[in-house]
């Protein structure tokens, strides 16, 4: 899938390299392959990959869209991300309400959970 046509963010801000699977409406499956340059990655980046991986529920292509993380409740971070990680991004629809979309997400490398959050999405 070409990622660049589907998302309105460039790098180095688009922080989803592959979709793995996909189902629209009802869940992605996506990757993020950490660089050295990557080192010490935030947990705000973490999210941000979820919610760009969550861009990939709709069936249609978002770039050119205005949208945005709107907010960010229940985030866990048990572990650390580090350099040479093959982040797996797991994302699935939990509703809509009010012109946000309510998302389930989930950052794994390897068995260990990195990143867990339920973030809402916001496209104008």
């Amino acid at each position: 899938m070409d990622i660049p046509a589907h998302l309105p963010h460039r790098r180095p801000l688009l922080l989803v390299d592959r979709i793995l699977e996909r189902e629209p409406g009802a869940r992605v499956v996506a990757e993020k392959l950490l660089t050295g340059e990557e080192a010490g990655l935030p947990g705000f980046l973490l999210l941000e990959m979820l919610a760009q991986a969550g861009g990939f529920l709709e069936a249609e292509s978002l770039h050119g869209a205005d949208i945005f993380l709107a907010g960010v409740r229940e985030a866990r971070f048990p572990a650390p991300a580090r350099a040479g990680d093959r982040l797996r991004l797991e994302v699935a629809p939990e509703g809509a309400f009010a012109g946000l979309m309510k998302l389930r997400g989930a950052v794994s490398c390897e068995g260990r959970e990195l990143c867990t959050a339920s973030l809402l999405v916001k496209r104008l």
